[in-house]
């Protein structure tokens, strides 16, 4: 068992050594900071990790020159973290091995103490912790916790059903007010980090092409409240559109995913002249992160981690990727670093 769990890390390794800025001195960081801050994002709602397990991974990422883990903490199977405003207390969990799970839901979670140790070791290896709250979709997860806690009515007031995403969160301000509340829970256990960020989500949540007003007020609300703690605000690339990037709150920074949420056809070409492209992103003065789903997503399932399979993908990273190959296996290699702020590989 302890050696399937490190092949784990394998693909981990090599994915993060291709986004480093190993070899850098503290000198030419100073000059130059573009594309130099560079992690790794875990899917830790879909997948529960031993909290001696998500050290590794810090230990990892700050042994080969990265600077953050975020923790995808929410999605449509659970909402992994202990939190008073949806209904997850200690009061009403049990703890076996180490491992926290809501009495109701059976959901394993991260309970506050924890998150604050997790915090502490990155800080002392010099690693960000970066919470995602994903919201307004992808919220499954975070909808049953609340009806199995006490906060079924609450749950049916702010969420609706979409037969394209699932649960999500009206875009209105008793969302607003309802996710900030949430997120200043979650911020007290992930404040006072060099260089503090919280993710915001924001992916999968419409099909809709023109101008979204509703959103662009919800997502500028959510961000400046995240601001007021004291961290950098981010979002998914999903719902900045090219007709409104004059009204989104220019201090988000973007993590660009895919261009077109890896949709070809019709659907894809008509998201391409409605979604910002990164260049375009860049050119009206956000700041980017490259999360490019084709290189730098990697699904750990048995065949992934075959020895052939993790080769190749090797190989195709190294001869192939960049930092500023910025949508899938495409030609749209940026000319320069400029406005990108780093990178990130995801599990």
């Amino acid at each position: 068992m302890r050696f399937k769990r490190w092949l784990i890390l394998v693909p981990l390794l090599v994915l993060l050594m291709g986004c480093s800025s190993a070899g850098k001195s503290s000198q030419d960081k100073a000059q130059n900071n573009n594309g130099k801050f560079n992690g790794l994002t875990l899917d830790v709602s879909r997948r529960h990790y031993h909290l001696s397990t998500l050290v590794k991974f810090i230990n990892l990422v700050a042994a080969n020159h990265g600077n953050f883990v975020q923790l995808h903490l929410t999605d449509d199977r659970d909402f992994a973290i202990e939190n008073q405003t949806v209904g997850q207390t200690l009061d009403h969990a049990t703890k076996k091995d180490g491992v926290w799970r809501n009495n109701q839901t059976k959901q394993a979670f991260y309970s506050k103490a924890q998150i604050r140790y997790l915090v502490n070791i990155a800080q002392k290896r010099g690693v960000t912790l970066i919470p995602e709250i994903d919201t307004p979709a992808h919220v499954n997860g975070l909808v049953d916790t609340m009806k199995a806690n006490g906060r079924a009515k609450l749950a049916r007031q702010l969420s609706w059903y979409s037969r394209s995403y699932g649960d999500e969160l009206h875009l209105n301000q008793a969302s607003i007010d309802f996710v900030e509340n949430i997120d200043n829970e979650v911020g007290t256990e992930f404040d006072n980090q060099n260089n503090a960020r919280f993710h915001l989500g924001g992916d999968e949540f419409t099909d809709k092409l023109t101008k979204n007003p509703a959103y662009v007020k919800y997502l500028n609300a959510t961000s400046t409240n995240v601001e007021k703690l004291g961290f950098i605000p981010e979002a998914w690339n999903d719902g900045f559109l090219n007709s409104e990037l004059g009204d989104l709150n220019k201090h988000i920074q973007v993590t660009y995913w895919n261009w077109t949420a890896d949709q070809s056809g019709s659907l894809g070409a008509r998201r391409k002249k409605a979604w910002a492209s990164m260049p375009k992103l860049i050119s009206h003065h956000f700041k980017v992160l490259n999360y490019n789903d084709y290189y730098l997503y990697f699904n750990i399932t048995k065949a992934n981690l075959a020895p052939k399979n993790v080769a190749y993908m090797t190989k195709d990273m190294k001869q192939y990727w960049k930092p500023t190959l910025w949508h899938s296996d495409h030609a749209t290699k940026l000319k320069s670093l400029n406005g990108i702020v780093g990178s990130s590989a995801s599990i």
